[in-house]
């Protein structure tokens, strides 16, 4: 086993954990970020749209505040929106320095493409990360590729990963005084989502399993308005957009008005309640639901500077000027993962989250554009916080290693078929409406296929070896979703229960948490917000 030190470890290459090392090397400390490809490659600010929410271009703090705080239904953490309202200009200016091409609204910093893409695929987030890669190479921020980190150990003396990389053809142990998990959420592990596929939950397990409280896990954001057309590729349709269109059962009737959706844009204000609507027509009329944006004009469309980057693709794969589209929702973002304090600390010392990896910011609904405005404002507070703790430390010489003990004999399933089937679980079971009787019955099966993917022992193919690590990654993620949803008896947000349809601020106004035991079980407790913490946040 080879062993590589730093001083902060960075678990992840998107906008958090960028802004994180690019941070932490600029205080001082030798960063090196870890990734499962190269730099900023499958990772979801890459195939963002690249806008971020704020108090940008004439809007106001409290205006922005109050749009935050209304899409998060009374459970965002009031500290970190206060903090993203006061700090996001000026992380905006920082991108606008290291060279990146923007434009902006009211409410609205948003990266665009230097080329228009003409009739391919346009992927503004990529303008982001190649800024985001420029700066961290000219400050000295290493990165090491093309592993999988499997677990994290962290504690007063510092810090030790283990992680595995097939094209290496070996186990690692990265030692260091603190480590900063930016690595993502769990969108991939649904069966229809927009996350690049190896975005399945690495994070929250890590977190989990190294001893980190965990908070919010129901909370899984679905994006509502998604090109769903048979044969083609998943496609969003920008929240303005969807509002020139007419979205349209079989039967002809207007979605918004039969479900008195009246915030526009509606995919920005109510990704909940527009989700689980289509939800319930698609059910109902047997997938017929469209989007019909055949009377739009090519001027309307365009304002909206990312809708207009749009229109050539849209023209030339889908007809969509001429015909109706068939949409449906995705799985997008999730909500919940480490709670960490204001500087991005979890409960676990030298143990620092970021971005999706981390809960609290957007309570039971994130409002549009402000993934992006996290990953950049609580990214950067980590970077300072890991290297203050880091740097009294040795690189962790002293850290005790990760326990890893894979289980007797070799899988029955290969884990491709392993990591599907638990996708349609989720889908089926912990996706976007939920019950009791499903809800265990989910339970029952991803424990099953967790067992199924802990048989690791005498397999010896590096890919598959791989590829067994993440499904364990994945299955772990999938049981905290299952497990905090089938806690939370009432709907709210993004978490709607079909057998609890209303919201219960009497018993479920509050964060459901759970740390990890010594034997492996959850120990789960509901925190009730303060009267004081209601007042501030309304």
């Amino acid at each position: 086993m080879e062993t590589l030190r730093a001083d902060v470890w960075v678990i992840g290459s998107g906008a958090a954990g960028f802004m994180a090392a690019i941070t932490a090397r600029l205080a001082g400390a030798d960063v090196a970020v870890v990734g499962k490809s190269g730099p900023g490659k499958g990772t979801s600010t890459t195939f963002a749209v690249g806008a971020f929410a704020g108090p940008w271009d004439g809007q106001t703090e409290a205006a922005y505040k109050e749009r935050v705080l209304t899409a998060g239904r009374g459970l965002n953490e009031g500290g970190m929106v206060d903090i993203a309202a006061a700090e996001a200009p000026d992380r905006f200016q920082d991108l606008i320095d290291w060279g990146l091409t923007t434009k902006s609204a009211p409410g609205v910093f948003m990266a665009l493409p230097k080329d228009d893409p003409g009739d391919r695929i346009p992927v503004w987030g990529r303008e982001i990360v190649r800024c985001l890669v420029a700066k961290a190479e000219a400050v000295g921020v290493r990165f090491v590729n093309n592993l999988v980190v499997r677990a994290i150990s962290s504690g007063e003396s510092g810090v030790c990963l283990r992680a595995y990389g097939a094209k290496a053809r070996q186990w690692f142990e990265l030692r260091g005084g603190s480590v900063i998990l930016a690595a993502g959420g769990a969108g991939a592990l649904f069966l229809h989502h927009d996350n690049p596929k190896r975005i399945g939950g690495d994070a929250h397990t890590l977190a989990y399993e190294a001893g980190c409280v965990m908070q919010d896990m129901e909370f899984v954001q679905f994006y509502p308005v998604a090109i769903a057309e048979p044969g083609k590729p998943i496609f969003l349709i920008e929240p303005e957009g969807a509002d020139l269109g007419h979205l349209i059962n079989a039967a002809g009737e207007d979605i918004l008005d039969k479900y008195n959706i009246t915030v526009r844009p509606a995919a920005t204000h109510a990704r909940d309640a527009l989700s689980q609507a289509l939800f319930q027509e698609i059910e109902e009329h047997d997938g017929a639901v469209f989007i019909d944006l055949t009377h739009v004009t090519r001027e309307e469309w365009s304002v909206n500077p990312i809708s207009a980057t749009k229109w050539a693709y849209l023209d030339a794969n889908f007809n969509a000027w001429n015909q109706r589209l068939r949409v449906a929702p995705v799985a997008h973002f999730s909500g919940g993962g480490a709670r960490t304090d204001l500087h991005g600390a979890t409960s676990v010392p030298g143990f620092y989250a970021a971005g999706e990896a981390a809960g609290g910011m957007h309570g039971a609904n994130r409002m549009g554009g402000n993934a992006l405005t996290e990953c950049l404002v609580f990214g950067r507070r980590a970077g300072v916080a890991a290297t203050a703790f880091a740097k009294a430390l040795d690189q962790g010489t002293n850290a005790t290693a990760p326990v890893m003990v894979p289980e007797t004999g070799e899988p029955q399933v290969d884990a491709n078929a392993l990591r599907a089937e638990l996708c349609q679980i989720m889908w089926q079971y912990g996706g976007i409406r939920r019950d009791a009787a499903g809800l265990a019955t989910g339970l029952e099966k991803v424990r099953a296929i967790a067992a199924q993917a802990a048989r690791t022992r005498g397999i010896n193919e590096p890919r598959k070896l791989e590829k067994y690590l993440e499904t364990q990654l994945a299955a772990g993620a999938a049981e905290l979703i299952i497990q905090a949803a089938s806690r939370r008896e009432e709907s709210r947000g993004t978490h709607a229960r079909a057998d609890f349809p209303m919201v219960d601020d009497e018993n479920w106004r509050g964060h459901l948490k759970v740390v990890r035991k010594e034997d492996g079980d959850g120990d789960w407790w509901f925190d009730a917000l303060e009267d004081e913490d209601i007042q501030a946040a309304e």
